[in-house]
């Protein structure tokens, strides 16, 4: 759950305009969405589908980002991003942020992963993951020697104080990709964000680099948005979208009305078995 999305899709840049409560709220419904396109798709009660969402810099002191991790976590979020930018935070591959200081970039995943141990004993179920993010390759603060120093202790000093994921952000090479993973243990992000900073690879080259898992935050964004103007600029034309839209009765199956449908005639009949009139 990309923040770049979540403020994108609000009608906002990604430069710190959208707060925690707005963010739990999309946290919610991501989550229930997720669940019911697990039931959709006849798993019944299997685990849905997990989530990393964006938590930012956790919206304030140690209070806050005990919040964060807790709301994130009963809104079925696999997994909270904890970042160590200097509020307002903004898109990592754009120009102009900065991040504070090294101890209070480490107090924020340690309260993290507090959060995350206080939740399973308050809950009985696992916390969500901590994914620790640092934006300091080409920050403001070491805009002089790259910040790419900084980025190995601060995901070094993440993953001893209880880190689970680790994600240094906006590398600029393959080298630098190499160097990092090298030097810091513990499971880690590629972040492959298109037009960005960074050098998109393949799965095999990554996975042979030693990175874990990729995100791929804008794509779905952008090739979207894409779509929506392309059929815009045909209405307005007065063309047909034909050839770029899903037929109703397939867009209809995607978004639940097959399943729907069937659950409803189940509920009826058992209704009619039962001597209880249809719905």
């Amino acid at each position: 759950m990309t923040g770049f999305g979540v403020a994108g899709s609000s009608g906002f840049a990604d430069q710190g305009v959208i707060g925690g409560s707005e963010n739990y709220e999309r946290a919610r419904m991501v989550g229930e969405s997720l669940m019911n396109s697990r039931m959709m798709g006849g798993m019944g009660a299997a685990p849905p589908l997990p989530c990393i969402a964006d938590g930012d810099t956790g919206y304030g002191g140690a209070a806050s980002i005990r919040r964060t991790i807790h709301s994130y976590g009963r809104a079925g979020m696999g997994g909270v991003m904890i970042e160590d930018q200097l509020s307002p935070k903004r898109c990592g591959h754009v120009d102009g942020k900065d991040v504070v200081e090294f101890d209070e970039a480490v107090k924020r995943v340690r309260a993290a992963c507090e959060a995350r141990d206080e939740y399973e004993k308050m809950t009985g179920m696992p916390g969500p993951l901590i994914l620790a993010r640092t934006d300091a390759r080409g920050s403001l603060a070491f805009a002089e020697g790259g910040g790419f120093d900084e980025a190995v202790r601060r995901t070094q000093a993440f993953r001893d104080v209880g880190a689970d994921i680790l994600f240094l952000e906006s590398p600029r090479s393959v080298e630098e990709m190499q160097s990092w993973c090298e030097t810091v243990e513990g499971p880690k992000l590629y972040n492959a964000l298109e037009g960005g900073k960074t050098p998109i690879l393949g799965r095999e080259e990554l996975e042979e680099i030693g990175f874990s898992l990729a995100a791929y935050p804008l794509t779905l964004l952008s090739a979207a948005t894409r779509a929506m103007n392309a059929a815009l600029d045909r209405i307005g034309s007065g063309e047909s979208v034909d050839d770029l839209i899903l037929g109703f009765d397939q867009l209809k199956s995607v978004v639940g009305f097959d399943e729907n449908k069937f659950l409803e005639e189940e509920f009826n009949s058992e209704r009619s078995a039962s001597g209880i009139g249809e719905l």
